[in-house]
Formats: C-alpha cells, structure tokens, sequence
C-alpha cells in the first residue's frame, strides 16, 4: 500500500504540526508564567500574615508596657504621697533611658571602622 501523498502536503502537515508545537510550547510558558505569579502571591500574603501577627504582638506588648508603667506610676506616688511624683520619676527615668540609647547609638555608629582604599594607611587605628 503506497501512499499518495505530495511534497506539498508533506509540508502543509510540518506546518500544522509545528504550529500546534508553538501553540503548546505558548500555553505552557503561559501556565508557567502563571504558576509563578501564583507562589509569589502566596509568598507575599504568607509574609503580610506574618506582619500582622508580630504588629499584633507589638502592639498589645507596647500596651502591657504601658499599663505596668501606669502601676509603676501610681505605686511609687502612693509610696512617695502623691501620684504626680510617681509619674514624674517614671518620666524621667525613660528619658534617662532613651538618653542611654540615643548616646550609645551615637558612640557605636562613631566606632564603626570605614573601608579605606588599599595602600592608605587607617586614620582610624592611628587616633
């Protein structure tokens, strides 16, 4: 049984059947595609999850913080006999801390060495 068919037609099947190769091969770069934006997406709503719960916690640390200094506060005015200096030695005593690590953010930051170019001598290890 021999078959009959042309060049032509030996062509036109090579045509289609490369055709439908390229359709294929789109439709897969496009499931690709899609398959990626999706793991991203997740990627991204796992890590604002994730943003949430810790503002959560910050925040409700950030008000027990508060409270326990409010207690803080009103012991140490019952102690001392009168609420406003238990507040005011609460006060001052976070600034005194917040002087603390203003000053020490600004002495480490001082004590941190810069690159210097090869061959220069460092100025720093000179002081």
């Amino acid at each position: 049984m021999a078959t009959t068919d042309t060049p032509s037609h030996h062509w036109q099947r090579l045509r289609q059947q490369t055709q439908e190769l390229v359709e294929d091969l789109r439709a897969w770069v496009e499931l690709r595609l899609t398959l990626t934006q999706m793991e991203i997406e997740e990627r991204i709503e796992t890590q604002i999850r994730r943003l949430l719960l810790r503002l959560l916690i910050g925040a409700l640390a950030g008000l027990a913080a508060v409270f326990v200094l409010v207690a803080v506060a009103l012991g140490l005015g019952a102690w001392l006999g009168h609420t406003g200096w238990g507040f005011l030695v609460v006060a001052l005593g976070l600034m005194a801390v917040a002087a603390g690590l203003h000053f020490s953010r600004r002495r480490s930051s001082k004590a941190v060495p810069t690159a210097t170019p090869a061959g220069e001598p460092d100025r720093a290890a000179n002081a």
